[in-house]
């Protein structure tokens, strides 16, 4: 009697373990994901864009960005365009640039008109951002920035003489809503 129970218990054993495996095997393979679909939509988003010349030569020494270079951008969306957008203003410094970037005397500036958009310091060559704006709905490229690249005077030693800069701008534009 201990021999059929044992027996019959060994049989339940293996025939729930054998229902398992087939269930989780029939679930496993009849398992599906619905699909998710993502729509999105673009309005009007065409910008126009005046670069302005490149940035290079013989840096002297000065007190503030007036003694340095400059160059203009000018970036606007379009009127057709309903919707809004920044524009991100880059620099781009050059392998040909050869003044000291580390001791933090090369900096930069960004202007739109008379106001100060921001400053900072270049201290690697490659891309830097140096500014986020705000575009403004115009015909034509209008709205003018202003960059400029300067030795900081007070921060300068005789490792900038005779050493010069090499870069350029550019520009990038993000739409920000419908």
């Amino acid at each position: 009697m201990n021999n059929k129970k044992k027996l019959i218990g060994t049989i339940l054993g293996v025939v729930a373990f054998v229902a398992l495996v087939a269930g989780v095997t029939y679930a496993w393979f009849t398992w599906a994901s619905e699909n998710t679909t993502i729509n999105g939509q673009s309005g009007c988003f065409n910008i126009v864009y005046d670069k302005g010349t490149d940035i290079s030569g013989t840096l002297t020494p000065s007190i503030n960005y007036e003694g340095g270079v400059n160059t203009t951008v000018k970036i606007n969306i379009s009127n057709a365009c309903n919707i809004t957008g920044e524009a991100t203003i880059s620099l781009n410094t050059n392998d040909e640039t050869t003044i000291p970037l580390t001791q933090g005397a090369l900096k930069y500036a960004v202007y739109q008109g008379a106001d100060e958009i921001s400053t900072g310091t270049i201290s690697q060559k490659g891309n830097i951002d140096l500014a986020t704006v705000t575009l403004t709905r115009a015909a034509t490229a209008t709205t003018e920035y202003t960059v400029y690249v300067w030795i900081d005077g007070s921060l300068s030693d005789n490792s900038f003489v005779g050493t010069s800069y090499s870069g350029y701008i550019h520009a990038s534009a993000t739409q920000t809503e419908l």
